[in-house]
């Protein structure tokens, strides 16, 4: 019966709580079955109409029944909760009312003694602002009906008050236990859960730790020789393949600088892992970044890469890519050697145009959203 409308109870909550809640069913139960009936059948005659009495108690047993159930399956009262409280309340003025005046808080009287019980079923696991209204309500009612019948005498006004007192401490005593479960529980879920983020980042800052060494690494193996074989002399400059060479180291180190000024940007990170591809065939790839750019809609950010992959997959020797945020529109610009074949996006606020001309191919990819 829980419902979205209230905060619901953690996993270690519903576990630390069903034990409390288990003893709370049995308390409800004993004092409905092996005090309540007894007392019930011996002052039946005591309720006018005389059904009033049992069908009150049944419908209490009914509420102990139904939370019996909910406990079983791990579950609260939620939403139900209030108008179930409400209408216990209601029974338990009728009942009240039902009986002889002298009868009142008397053994007869089957609302008495446990309809705080029930109410201590229906608030495990909330707040207990509306247990102690509904218990101090149905006191002072009952105290209502003690002087409009008459019965102000002292050792009455007395048993009253010593009886109300032991019984709604007790239930407010188990209340109060179960609102400390259910604080206990909120902050060791939080703490785990705290400690959960934080193995992730350490595991996340790990893996792309291992991941920059690894192309730094890559990076080395490829510039250290150039640079050496330059300075030593075995290299010339003027060699075409030392300067595509070159060339290619450069414009990954480019890539590289410009993924540390912003590692947090997902789409960058996957652009720069298409140029890598690109590299790896041998195409010197020229990359820059400009502008503040926002983080795009999962959609819109796959049509703009697959745009990107589609010209970079035709470049033979040379590309330029561009990243850019214009005006709040996100821009992916490819210039490639080869004639590239761009598929068509239909992606809400993404628009694509390809030109070619003098045997290179211009493939811009445009998010901007309209409002």
């Amino acid at each position: 019966m829980s419902g979205p409308a209230e905060e619901a109870p953690c996993d270690l909550e519903v576990r630390l709580l069903r034990g409390l809640r288990i003893a709370q069913t049995v308390i409800t139960l004993v004092i409905l079955v092996g005090l309540g009936l007894p007392n019930l059948l011996a002052g039946a005659s005591a309720f006018h109409p005389a059904w009033a009495g049992p069908l009150g108690w049944g419908l209490f047993v009914l509420v102990a029944a139904v939370d019996a159930v909910l406990v079983a399956r791990h579950r609260f009262w939620g939403r139900a909760r209030v108008p179930v409280a409400l209408g216990v309340l209601a029974l338990a003025v009728l009942t009240a009312l039902a009986l002889d005046p002298a009868q009142v808080a008397g053994p007869p009287h089957v609302g008495y003694g446990v309809v705080g019980w029930i109410w201590v079923l229906l608030f495990a696991g909330a707040r207990l602002r509306g247990l102690v209204v509904l218990i101090a309500v149905h006191l002072l009612f009952l105290l209502g009906l003690l002087v409009a019948s008459g019965r102000t005498d002292r050792i009455t006004l007395v048993a009253f008050a010593v009886t109300a007192v032991g019984v709604t401490s007790f239930q407010l005593a188990v209340a109060l236990a179960g609102s400390a479960l259910r604080r206990v529980a909120r902050q060791a879920a939080e703490a785990a859960e705290s400690e959960a983020r934080a193995r992730t980042a350490e595991e996340v800052a790990r893996t792309v730790h291992a991941d920059r060494e690894a192309r730094y690494a890559e990076l080395r193996a490829v510039a250290l020789p150039l640079l050496q074989g330059i300075g030593d002399g075995t290299l010339a400059p003027a060699d075409p393949e030392v300067q595509q060479a070159a060339a290619r180291a450069a414009a990954r180190l480019r890539r590289m600088f410009a993924e540390e000024g912003d590692a947090g940007d997902a789409l960058a990170g996957e652009l720069a892992a298409l140029i890598d591809i690109a590299e790896r065939r041998g195409v010197v790839v020229r990359y820059s970044e400009r502008g503040r750019r926002p983080v795009l809609p999962p959609d819109a950010a796959g049509a703009l890469l697959a745009s990107a992959e589609a010209a970079l997959h035709a470049a033979r020797a040379a590309a330029r890519v561009t990243l850019a945020g214009v005006g709040g529109a996100v821009v992916v610009g490819v210039v490639t050697d080869g004639a590239a074949r761009v598929p068509v996006q239909d992606v809400a606020d993404v628009g694509t145009s390809t030109v070619e001309a003098g045997g290179a191919t211009w493939v811009e990819a445009r998010w901007a959203p309209r409002s």
